[in-house]
């Protein structure tokens, strides 16, 4: 029989198989804005971010790297946006982004909520 650290190391962890296990249905709202770190594949990212209705709010160390706050909605076309090397989402709570907008001068911002189905 297989002990409950087997059963965990062989079991997924997220996903649709979890929350199915679970009798879940989960989803979430793709609406508001997020924080995404942004390279550019020849120069700085700044127009391909604006091509997606975001904005550069600072580039780190060099131009081609940069911190961005884009709709979340745009991430993939930030990923498959041919003039950047990389593109994705900052794992950032929720309190902390909104300081961090508001600090960077962007206001508040609309906050990602859980939908749940009837």
């Amino acid at each position: 029989m297989a002990s409950a650290a087997d059963r965990r190391a062989a079991a997924p962890t997220g996903g649709p198989s979890t929350a199915e296990a679970f009798g879940a249905d989960v989803s979430l709202r793709a609406d508001g804005r997020s924080l995404f770190f942004v390279v550019g594949r020849e120069g700085p990212p700044d127009a391909a971010v604006r091509s997606v209705g975001g904005t550069v709010v600072t580039h780190l160390q060099e131009p081609r790297r940069a911190l961005a706050v884009a709709p979340l909605a745009a991430h993939s076309q930030l990923r498959e946006h041919r003039d950047l090397r990389l593109a994705g989402p900052v794992s950032i709570d929720p309190q902390r982004f909104e300081r961090f907008c508001r600090l960077i001068g962007l206001g508040e911002t609309p906050q990602a909520k859980p939908e749940t189905s009837s």
